[in-house]
């Protein structure tokens, strides 16, 4: 009786089963980055949302909400300290009177009194990013200048996201320069011709800014 002899694979049967990976990993990687992808135009989509909410309420109060002493520029800063920027207070209204009110939930808070905005969401949440960062309505300058300019911030976003958005907004990279800036203090963007030398890896975290109004 002749004994069973086994035998091992085949080149071609190798090389079949490395190409089956290889397709399997194709997939993988590429289903990784149309999720990428699909956030990072979330929040550009958030920018463009809340930048038509702006216009929306300036239309009807002839100033941006968080304007409270009508001066053409919102009170509050924008800010890179993330999730404290915003604590829900005020939760909603209107500017009790035209002296300035710095907090940084105004903005929000008068869009959900114009009705723009849900009334029955936290500002917090309204103001959460696909990367957990977070929304902030304000002003903010650039470079040693002392103008400000009505801007929203994004706080603690990933730098291939900065990047992309960057891109897409300005039509080229360059941190210092055009309607997308990075932030280097809690009000003040760069104002010189940058592109992106604090983004050591694309995960580094940063934080930009959106001059939607007007260049500073």
């Amino acid at each position: 009786m002749r004994g069973v002899t086994s035998k091992g694979f085949t080149l071609v049967e190798l090389a079949i089963v490395l190409v089956i990976i290889g397709i399997i990993l194709g997939g993988v990687l590429k289903g990784q980055a149309i999720i990428e992808n699909a956030r990072i135009k979330r929040v550009q989509n958030d920018l463009k949302s809340i930048e038509a909410s702006m216009w929306t309420f300036y239309d009807r109060y002839n100033r941006m909400p968080g304007d409270c002493d009508r001066n053409g520029t919102i009170d509050a800063y924008t800010s890179n300290t993330g999730y404290n920027a915003l604590d829900n207070n005020p939760d909603e209204g209107f500017c009790a009177s035209t002296a300035s009110d710095a907090d940084r939930d105004r903005p929000w808070a008068e869009l959900k009194a114009a009705r723009i905005l849900s009334q029955n969401a936290d500002n917090r949440n309204l103001s959460l990013t696909q990367f957990g960062a977070r929304l902030v309505i304000g002003r903010a300058n650039a470079g040693s200048g002392t103008v400000y300019v009505n801007a929203i911030a994004v706080a603690d976003i990933p730098c291939y996201a900065a990047k992309a958005i960057d891109s897409s907004i300005d039509g080229g990279l360059d941190a210092g320069q055009g309607r997308i800036r990075e932030l280097t203090a809690a009000y003040r963007a760069r104002n010189t011709s940058d592109t992106w030398t604090s983004c050591t890896t694309e995960d580094t975290v940063v934080d930009i800014v959106y001059f939607f109004d007007k260049l500073p």
